[in-house]
């Protein structure tokens, strides 16, 4: 197993489908910016939305590189995690998975055989490709009913509401009852949030709508440390 997950061939792989995905981004932004001044968007409201988009989207990236150590621990490799968390990945569905395939296979991750390591790599990969597949007969019709007037369609908020309600049902019990620095963690961030969300409203602070989720998982991950120390 510790032979695969660190071959030349895995690395290789790996590497190829990270530059199909970069490039891919690349060439969607690039189509992005120029239909937005196609349609008389100005380039100072563009970049803006670009510097705001891209801190978004670094600061939560710190988490997934916390999980992406995490990962190692598991996998005894750097290429599968780098590839899982990279792509569409998830800590908490990668660490749940392949130790309910090892368990069924009645071994650990430790001592799995190159047949049952790559019975988890592949299961890893499909059960997170099962909503695109959804997308493909449904995914345009539904974009486009979201879309619509607002007047003519209230399903879309329907829709909406019930998914972050399944959400919501989903994960928060199993934090809060699972873990108490977890539950803890999530309470800080619930509070930072509430906080910066009154805040955004007062004059002059609406730019801090644009940062609420990165300021509250840094919060979160700070105050994990505390909550470690008490309750660990």
């Amino acid at each position: 197993m510790k032979e695969i997950a660190n071959s030349s061939l895995m690395m290789i792989l790996v590497v190829i489908g990270l530059v199909y995905i970069i490039g891919l981004s690349l060439a969607f932004l690039k189509k992005a910016y120029t239909r937005c001044l196609e349609l008389g968007i100005s380039k100072e409201t563009i970049n803006n939305v670009i510097k705001s988009s891209a801190v978004f989207s670094i600061v939560p990236a710190i988490s997934i590189v916390v999980g992406f150590f995490a990962l190692i621990a598991v996998f005894q490799s750097v290429v599968w995690p780098w590839w899982r968390l990279s792509v569409i990945g998830s800590l908490s569905y990668e660490t749940q998975i392949s130790g309910l395939l090892a368990s069924s296979f009645g071994q650990t991750m430790d001592n799995l055989t190159p047949q049952q390591f790559g019975a988890v790599l592949i299961l890893m990969s499909i059960g997170m490709l099962s909503g695109f597949i959804i997308l493909i007969p449904f995914g345009k019709k539904m974009c486009m009913s979201v879309t619509k007037d607002e007047n003519s369609s209230t399903w879309k908020y329907v829709f909406s509401g019930v998914f972050m309600m399944t959400l919501f049902a989903v994960y928060i019990p199993v934090i809060l009852i699972g873990d108490t620095v977890q539950a803890c963690v999530m309470i800080t961030g619930l509070v930072v949030a509430i906080v910066l969300g009154i805040l955004a409203k007062k004059p002059g602070l609406g730019w801090l709508n644009n940062f609420i989720m990165a300021f509250t998982l840094i919060a979160g991950m700070a105050s994990s440390l505390l909550w470690v120390k008490i309750f660990g």
